[in-house]
């Protein structure tokens, strides 16, 4: 109930603070913008892959048993989950691309600080990783990156749709069967054992 007045809250704020129209707020996208039900539906599918990997980190982080030799994986699936959490808002408003800009913020600066956080938080985890089968998630940290190369040079010639969403989506699909992964091997590896 808290979270739904505040979400509620929240558009009724940016109605009165920008004069944003609520249904602009609380419609659907398509439905809003007069759009064929197919616009974005490749981005919408990645939506539902960061959704779940998000809520399979969280759910994993709260049912793991809570001692000593869990302690380093539960920290590191609930960071994990924060971290696909905050690059799923992103990529669900826009948040380098529009929001950010918006208030004169440079795209290329927030991209600067996601690098940052990302390298800090492999640096921070790397043991923990290395203890995981890793290959997806070198393979999603690969193709997010060359994602993120294709958008900031935009090379001619190149077509950025597929090839740019294409390389996002294959990391996505990459990063959620990595939790995926990590997740059922540590459940299971800590049913097998005691704490």
């Amino acid at each position: 109930m808290t979270i739904s007045t505040m979400l509620i809250g929240l558009v009724i704020l940016l109605n009165l603070w920008k004069e944003i129209p609520i249904g602009t707020l609380t419609r659907d996208p398509i439905s809003a913008a007069g759009a064929p039900f197919y616009t974005g539906f490749f981005s919408q599918i990645g939506i539902f892959f960061w959704a779940t990997s998000a809520a399979i980190c969280f759910f994993c982080a709260l049912v793991i048993p809570k001692g000593h030799r869990n302690y380093r994986t539960c920290q590191f699936l609930f960071v994990s989950g924060l971290v696909t959490l905050l690059l799923g808002f992103d990529d669900a408003f826009l948040l380098h691309e529009s929001v950010f800009p918006y208030f004169g913020v440079p795209e290329l600066i927030i991209y600067s600080i996601y690098v940052g956080l990302i390298i800090s938080y492999l640096v921070i985890f790397l043991p923990t990783i290395l203890k995981t089968d890793y290959i997806l998630l070198v393979m999603a940290l690969f193709f997010f990156g060359l994602s993120v190369g294709l958008d900031i040079l935009q090379i001619p010639y190149i077509n950025p749709y597929i090839i740019e969403d294409g390389s996002k989506m294959v990391g996505l699909v990459s990063w959620f069967f990595y939790f995926l992964r990590t997740t059922t091997n540590t459940i299971s590896n800590r049913l097998n054992t005691k704490d």
